[in-house]
């Protein structure tokens, strides 16, 4: 029998007929003479988009269903004319179950059909009202300037009326024992924390200057240490009001005053922080200190108007207040609202990089001063709706840029290991000092992607796009789409690329560990250890690499088919990669040098300094890296002084006068050898100091002093040591170090006056 799961699901069976019936009504409303409203309508697009979300997943899994019995029928074969009984009753059975699958796919695919249709209808509509909203006219500021004029009463009336019905003013002297509670509980916390931020203030204030990030502590502490009786007093306010005000179900205008008066310390804050901070913080922005002290005033007057703003919308809200009086109060208002933004705004061209957008500055004036005209000529909601698109995407412009910056910021402190616990993890993970953290790079690109990707859809929510486009959006980053043969998974990806800089930094950790501790309780020797790290590190990445791949749906025999189709090209085109790389493998494999070791290739002699998988970096004794390829190595002659240990021989030639006692620059010899700490004396297997006596030379006795050292790249500065010793033994001992000399011998002619001289 087939297994259960091959069944249709009941519950979705349901569901779809549930759905069926609900997309009935959704269009009946949608083509009724009476439009729905704004809100209903983003309802209904809500409730279509989960439909047709359920919708995709029914096609998804039925055609799951199908190919697993499409396998099923390959394995039973084809039919054969004399087939048994019981594989002929299971092939009907998988034939009936494969065609109610397709029946409910194929019901799906309407529905997915249907919820487009009504989802398009609805957005149709949206738009429509949304365009006849932004448009409508209301009065002007003339009409509501006449309106005040002819009925100088009414407005002080609704305002008496206001304050002696929603002000408030009552819960404060019910509860002044608790108010006063509060303000003794303020003030003596506001001095504890003045304390302790100083005392830190003054330890950290030496290493201001390092980090942007520890530069902005130090700015958020000195200022909020100025502000912090009036932060905690208004912060204590805010937040009983806010509880009472739950608790009686109701926000008289008192408590509203008390959260607005906190949000207003809390910007005025803010923007001391960011323009202006208190010493011993230094500025953030780069500004000059005249232009950084303008436009924080002029930035704090803003932040007044949103506070005045704040309250006057407020009372509208608690009281019913004549619409002549409301209107003109948000004439006056968005009128200095706008003019302040746009002088703001353009003191921003000091700002580096904003100083040559002039076009988009004059743009962004030009839109503001067109939504205060068209305020005060009536279209109150088109100006409304410019002037929060204008601020809300300055304001996540400027969001999205800090938050960059503190992230790229941390990053950098943790590549240079700033502070003492980033030096511990450092350490934990195996990163030498100056190295890069590993999956540093991935780590910061993929925060990148992820925060301007929310700056995008936080763009298009503030600039009116609907609540079913932004599911639209969210299903396409879960789900994918596809372009062409290749399905996309952004949220994939983005795991794959974060699951990547993790496995680095677990290679990099497990790198360490068999540096520093596993290997060292094997008996391996250096070499085989440093081939076994790296080769560790190689297989680290690599596997890495693939499981990314696996997360982010890459399917691991196309990449082989890939890779197949490409070896043809590598077989050509990049031999000598190739080449270089089998090299590599062979050297961490053979070993035949090792980092440290003292080895001469061609005409290059040097320390290796790292062996890698295509090239060997060589640092010569002038401190220059050489990059030799692998493939060198492997097929020419290596001299390695320190193959197998560092001990070598030392050879110092020297000529004595004839007449010398050659037993005596024997014993010279010999003496500076054994008296030198770094030649080996007496060890078991190594030969003594021992001098030979060469040959008799043109001018002189040649000798040769040879010794064994136990560190042969100390082999240049023990020589210089014998030289200048011998120099000074054979001065005291009297013995002579010829120069060569020859015998030149003039020969004379007939008819020359000269003699032969010798």
């Amino acid at each position: 029998m087939l297994p259960l799961q091959a069944a249709l699901d009941a519950e979705l069976v349901k569901q779809i007929k549930t759905f069926d019936a609900e997309l009935d009504g959704y269009e009946k409303v949608l083509t009724k003479s009476r439009k729905p409203s704004l809100e209903d309508l983003k309802v209904l697009q809500l409730a279509v988009a989960e439909t047709k979300a359920v919708a995709n997943d029914c096609i998804a899994s039925n055609q799951k269903s199908i190919d697993n019995l499409e396998k099923d029928f390959e394995l039973l074969g084809e039919k054969a004319s004399h087939e048994d009984k019981l594989v002929t009753t299971e092939r009907r059975s998988m034939d009936k179950i494969r065609a109610q699958h397709e029946a409910q796919q194929a019901s799906c695919r309407v529905l997915v059909l249907r919820t487009t249709k009504v989802s398009e209808e609805a957005l149709k509509q949206q738009q429509a009202l949304v365009a006849s909203q932004l448009l409508t006219r209301n009065e002007s500021l003339l009409d509501h300037l006449q309106d005040n004029i002819m009925n100088p009463g009414k407005g002080f009336d609704a305002l008496t009326d206001f304050v002696m019905s929603s002000s408030g003013i009552d819960l404060i002297y019910q509860h002044r024992y608790l108010i006063s509670l509060l303000i003794l509980l303020s003030v003596v916390s506001a001095l504890v924390l003045r304390t302790l931020s100083a005392i830190f203030i003054k330890r950290h204030e030496a290493r201001l200057h390092r980090s942007f990030a520890r530069r902005l502590l130090i700015a958020v502490l000195s200022c909020s240490r100025h502000y912090m009786l009036t932060l905690l007093l208004t912060g204590s306010f805010a937040g009983f009001f806010l509880y009472l005000g739950l608790t009686i179900n109701s926000f008289p205008f008192v408590s509203l005053i008390s959260i607005g008066l906190f949000l207003y310390v809390l910007l005025t804050l803010i923007l001391r922080i960011i323009l202006s901070p208190i010493k011993p913080a230094t500025a953030l922005t780069g500004l000059q200190k005249d232009v950084a002290e303008t436009l924080m005033r002029r930035l704090r007057l803003l932040a007044k108007l949103l506070f005045v703003g704040f309250l006057i919308f407020s009372a509208t809200r608690l009281h019913s207040f004549p619409d002549f009086v409301t209107g003109l109060l948000r004439n006056i208002y968005l009128t200095l609202l706008v003019l302040n933004l746009c002088w703001a705004f353009w003191l921003l061209s000091y700002i580096r990089g904003l100083a040559n957008k002039h076009l988009l500055r004059t743009v962004i004036v030009f839109v503001l001063i067109a939504s205060l005209l068209a305020d005060w000529t009536g279209y109150n909601n088109l100006a409304s709706f410019i002037l929060i698109g204008i601020t809300g995407s300055i304001t996540a412009w400027i969001l999205t840029h800090l938050i960059i910056k503190l992230w790229t910021d941390f990053f950098d402190s943790f590549d240079d290991g700033e502070f003492g616990w980033q030096q511990f993890l450092r350490r934990k993970i195996g990163v030498q000092p100056g190295e890069y953290l590993p999956g540093s790079f991935w780590f910061r690109f993929t925060f990148n992607i992820v925060v301007w990707s929310l700056f995008g859809l936080a763009m298009l929510k503030i600039w009116g796009l609907s609540d079913a486009r932004l599911l639209t959006i969210q299903s396409l980053i879960i789900e994918g789409f596809s372009i062409g043969p290749v399905h996309v998974v952004p949220s994939k990806l983005i795991f794959a690329l974060l699951l990547f800089a993790l496995l680095l930094s677990l290679v990099g950790w497990v790198k360490r560990r068999l540096h520093k501790s596993w290997l060292n309780r094997s008996r391996m020797d250096r070499g085989s250890k440093e081939s076994m790290v790296t080769l560790t590190g190689y297989v680290g990445i690599i596997a890495a690499f693939l499981i990314a791949l696996s997360i982010a749906g890459v399917e691991l025999s196309n990449l082989a088919l890939i890779a197949g189709a490409l070896s043809v090209g590598i077989g050509f085109g990049l031999q000598n990669v190739v080449n270089n790389f089998v090299s590599g493998v062979v050297l961490l494999f053979e070993r035949p040098i090792k980092t440290g070791d003292w080895i001469i290739v061609g005409g290059t002699q040097g320390y290796v300094k790292r062996i890698q998988l295509r090239s060997t970096v060589m640092e010569t004794f002038d401190r220059a890296d050489v990059i030799v390829p692998n493939s060198e190595i492997i097929a020419s002659q290596v001299t390695n002084w320190m193959h197998n240990d560092s001990m070598g021989r030392v050879k110092v030639p020297i000529g004595v006068a004839y007449g010398s006692d050659p037993r005596q620059v024997e014993k010279i010899l010999l003496d500076i050898a054994n008296n030198h700490p770094k030649v080996i004396k007496n060890s078991p297997g190594i030969d003594k100091p021992w001098v030979i006596f060469r040959e008799f030379g043109d001018s002189a006795m040649l000798f040769e002093l040879r010794c064994f050292i136990r560190e042969i790249d100390s082999r240049m500065g023990v020589i210089s040591d014998f030289n200048y010793a011998l120099v000074d033994a054979l001065k005291q001992a009297n013995i002579e170090i010829p120069y060569p000399q020859t015998d030149l011998h003039l020969k004379s002619h007939p008819g020359s006056s000269l003699n032969p001289v010798r």
